[in-house]
């Protein structure tokens, strides 16, 4: 979460509440087992689009643009793909 809110793509509140919903979202859909658990990164990454559109509309903010690439962020790292790039991070890409 660091990584996307050191991007200051949009405001601290936005990206929590974008972080939230998605995060609430994708379980109670991972939960009902209607989508195969494959594409739940491409459906968090979506919700994680929808969640800040909106959420950039209800804070009246201009650059929705920029809000649309953090929500597409906060998707994939809601979905877990930035726990591999972390890891790949912080222990330099070596495994042992």
């Amino acid at each position: 979460m660091k990584i996307i809110e050191g991007l200051q793509l949009i405001d601290v509140a936005q990206l929590m509440v974008i972080a939230i919903l998605c995060y609430v979202l994708t379980n109670s859909i991972k939960n009902t087992k209607v989508v195969d658990t494959k594409w739940m990164p491409f459906v968090s990454m979506a919700l994680g689009l929808v969640l800040a559109i909106v959420t950039a509309l209800v804070f009246h903010d201009k650059e929705i643009g920029k809000a649309i690439i953090a929500g597409l962020l906060v998707g994939g790292w809601t979905s877990g793909m930035f726990d591999g790039v972390q890891g790949f991070l912080n222990d330099g890409g070596t495994s042992e």
